[in-house]
């Protein structure tokens, strides 16, 4: 029998562009309720939001990326291991079931979306960017810093 090595993505809208997470990572997605500001935190990090009685930080993508607040409602919660986060998004388009052949790496760049892209695929007639969660991470771990 073979393996299937493909990867599942969470392909999510953020304006008018498509990005994905891996699945694996995400714990849930949900609409974002109260919010509950925090003091002196970068400024794409809306404030905290409690998930089973859990406080997540919630980070808007499109400030820390674009620079401009989403006005969307909903958020993807990441999984507890990898770190106590969401990320504000404006909608779930779809779930991408993607071979490790079809992504196709991209160039390092140093504004704020490329450089969080590791790579790219089609998906649908688009192109979704495939986000770095390492590298968004680190950056936000080091902005607080």
């Amino acid at each position: 029998m073979e393996e299937n090595t493909n990867e599942k993505y969470l392909v999510f809208a953020l304006g008018d562009k498509q990005y994905a997470l891996p699945s694996k990572i995400i714990s849930e997605v949900a609409a974002v309720e109260k919010v509950f500001p925090l003091p002196l935190v970068p400024d794409y990090v809306c404030g905290i939001i409690n998930r089973y009685s859990i406080p997540y930080a919630l980070v808007d993508i499109n400030i820390l990326f674009f620079k401009t607040a989403s006005a969307a409602r909903k958020v993807i919660v990441l999984k507890q291991e990898i770190d106590r986060l969401g990320f504000i998004i404006d909608d779930v388009t779809d779930i991408a079931d993607i071979p490790p052949e079809q992504l196709m790496k991209t160039e390092l760049d140093e504004d704020g979306a490329t450089a969080s892209v590791t790579a790219f695929f089609e998906w649908k007639g688009n192109h979704v960017f495939c986000l770095d969660t390492q590298e968004l991470l680190s950056r936000i771990k080091h902005d607080f810093e």
